[in-house]
This record gives structure tokens, sequence and C-alpha cells, in this order.
């Protein structure tokens, strides 16, 4: 149990960059697919509920790198933590920007 909580404790600095950009591609290829592949019936409401979804992984990411930033004295591990942080940031807002296109523009557009 020890080796579990020790790794979880190793790798939450990079959690924000980790799991904000898994976010950020499961919302990117949802809303490409939905769009492109049925953009004649596409609605808003389900690439909003995948990017809400999204931009709740990044935040609690970046939460978990601050986290990890905080309890360390390393260094190395604070860099990484700062910049796992404004990743999960920034991949905040590359999910944000589609869905306020995906309540502004009409489907199909081009």
């Amino acid at each position: 149990m020890k080796s579990g909580r020790s790794l979880a404790v190793t790798l939450m600095p990079w959690a924000g960059l980790v799991v904000g950009f898994l976010a950020a591609a499961f919302v990117h290829q949802f809303g490409s697919e939905t769009t492109f592949d049925h953009c004649r019936t596409a609605v808003p409401g389900p690439l909003l509920v995948a990017g809400g979804v999204g931009l709740l992984a990044c935040l609690l990411s970046g939460l978990a790198s601050w986290r990890g930033m905080r309890g360390s004295a390393d260094d190395a591990r604070r860099v990484i933590a700062i910049i796992s942080i404004g990743m999960a940031a920034l991949f905040g807002f590359a999910i944000l920007l589609p869905m306020i296109a995906a309540l502004t523009l009409p489907p199909c557009f081009q």
C-alpha cells in the first residue's frame, strides 16, 4: 500500500499536464467527430457537456499539481508543478473556445 501512495505523490506534480492534455484531446476529438460527421444534426448540448467535463478535469488536475507543489521542498518538483498548472490553465482555455463557438456559430459553418 505504501508504494502505491508514494507513486501517487510522485506523479501529483504531473497531473495538470497529463490529465489536462488528455481532457483537451478528448473534447477536441468529440467536437470534431460530432461537427464534421453529423454537422446537419449536431446540437451544442453534447459538446457543452463534454467541454464541461473537460474543464472540470483540467481544474481538478491543476489543483492536484498545486497540492503537489505546496508539499515539496524539491526545486525540480516545484518547477514541474508550476509548468503543469500553467498547462492545465492553457488546456482549459483551449476547451473553452470551442464551447463558445458551439453556442455562437451555426453547426455547418465553414
